[in-house]
């Protein structure tokens, strides 16, 4: 496992570090989240950056799926490799999948954002 600045802070979040960490794994959200113990919405808010585990989960997160906890955190340590970017090793299914993932991802990560916006307005009204 090598460090990597394609997943620190500056590029990418604790959300987006565990969902290519899981994919890596092979796991789907309701295969960890039976794992953990939690449920699958758990993970998914966890993935979409809308909530963070807990010390105890997060260390459990890290050791299944074979990263280290500060990896998942900051993206600095034992964590998973950035893609390739050459051509010749990535085939059109594999990017195919690689673009839904990130899309899937960035949908979740805009719908968060606009109900959060939509409160913070909301509660900004019932100020007024």
């Amino acid at each position: 496992m090598e460090e990597c600045d394609y997943y620190g802070d500056s590029v990418s979040t604790l959300g987006e570090r565990i969902s290519v960490a899981r994919e890596h794994a092979g796991l789907s959200e309701d295969q960890l989240a039976a794992q953990l113990a939690v449920q699958r919405q758990t993970i998914d808010h966890w993935e979409g950056d809308g909530s963070e585990p807990r010390a105890n989960k997060l260390a459990m997160l890290a050791g299944i799926l074979g990263v280290s906890p500060a990896w998942l955190l900051t993206g600095a340590g034992e964590g998973i490799p950035a893609p390739s970017a050459t051509p010749e090793t990535i085939d059109d299914s594999s990017l195919r999948l690689r673009l839904a993932s990130e899309l899937r991802d960035a949908v979740k990560a805009h719908t968060h954002v606009q109900q959060r916006i939509t409160r913070i307005a909301d509660a900004l009204a019932a100020i007024d």
